[in-house]
């Protein structure tokens, strides 16, 4: 920071010298006023998420924080811009052009915001370095190579859940015979996590039935019309799905008798879950702001490897599991680290 810096005249120089003198001491003074308030703003990121729900905003906290205690904070040595697309995908797409055309570097928190902001950056022949977080399979999706190897100008983490493990908390249930795997068609992410979650269904034993919807009010319907044979509804990482949470509860009441196990892949998902699984979104954001550091600071995103975050958190739901009727089992209830709401 340049400091002010005061001229004194003598006074028999000012009446040597007239005005011009005045104006000259005047000049300088506004000068040095003018350089203290500059200093260096340093680089400006632009993050850009699909929507506005506990996982993708906890994401974006644990990315500032991350960059924070790296050294860069915003208002201090960079700037951050943030955007909500609000789910609107023109939105997506007009909100990634602007960042990629006047950021430093960006993040896209969910793969339909990455996707878009890497577009957007190769569409106008940039490089500038491309985060992404939230992302459930950035290489089938297209935005990296590999996740040991990105290769270009993008990088960050993965939120692929603890899908087998969450299968395996479902065997400690007794009484399951068929799984429904509720997703949106149109999200990539779901898509992948239906192929891997499957196989392992079957292998327990259990009926996979799928139920895909393509939009958020076509859930609550989904949820209750689901055969009486299915014992348990398994929601994986769906943007869509996460963010109308209360959908889920509406159809699974109207399920009276019958009423679903229903486990999300996403912890965040708790509000409509009787369980909930899944990578901690702050701590994955803290993650990728630690990559931003670090290519701030000079570190080409193809050599960063991408990532996944291994801490799973558990969440029971045993107030919404009683008024369903639902019995936890004592083995859930007494998992190391779960937290019982």
């Amino acid at each position: 920071m340049v400091g002010i810096r005061f001229f004194v005249l003598k006074e028999d120089t000012l009446m040597k010298h007239g005005k011009m003198s005045i104006l000259v001491g005047t000049s300088l003074l506004l000068s040095s006023l003018a350089l203290s308030g500059c200093g260096s703003s340093g680089k400006t990121i632009g993050t850009l998420k699909i929507g506005a729900f506990d996982a993708l905003n906890n994401a974006e906290k644990g990315f500032v924080e991350g960059l924070k205690e790296n050294g860069f904070e915003d208002g201090k040595n960079i700037t951050i811009k943030s955007d909500n697309a609000n789910g609107d995908g023109a939105t997506n797409t007009a909100m990634a052009q602007s960042l990629a055309s006047s950021c430093d570097l960006v993040l896209g928190i969910s793969t339909t915001s990455a996707t878009a902001l890497k577009g957007a950056v190769d569409g106008i022949g940039g490089s500038i370095p491309v985060l992404f977080t939230a992302a459930t399979d950035p290489v089938g999706s297209g935005l990296i190579a590999s996740m040991d190897k990105p290769g270009g100008n993008v990088t960050g983490t993965s939120d692929l859940g603890p899908i087998e493990a969450e299968i395996n908390l479902l065997k400690k249930f007794s009484n399951i015979d068929t799984v429904g795997f509720l997703y949106t068609s149109s999200e990539s992410n779901s898509v992948v996590q239906l192929k891997i979650a499957q196989p392992l269904v079957e292998a327990a034993g259990w009926t996979f039935v799928t139920k895909p919807i393509t939009a958020a009010t076509e859930i609550t319907s989904a949820v209750s019309s689901l055969s009486s044979d299915v014992d348990v509804l398994l929601i994986p990482t769906d943007n869509t799905i996460a963010e109308n949470m209360a959908n889920v509860k509406a159809g699974n009441e109207a399920r009276t008798g019958h009423p679903l196990i229903v486990a999300g892949c996403d912890s965040g998902m708790i509000g409509g879950s009787v369980v909930a699984m899944g990578v901690d979104y702050y701590k994955l954001g803290i993650q990728t702001g630690v990559m931003a550091a670090k290519i701030l600071n000079g570190t080409k995103p193809a050599d960063i490897p991408a990532e996944y975050n291994t801490d799973a958190v558990l969440k029971i739901n045993k107030t919404w599991a009683t008024s369903l009727n639902i019995t936890i089992p004592e083995a859930v209830l007494n998992t190391a680290g779960a937290e019982i709401i």
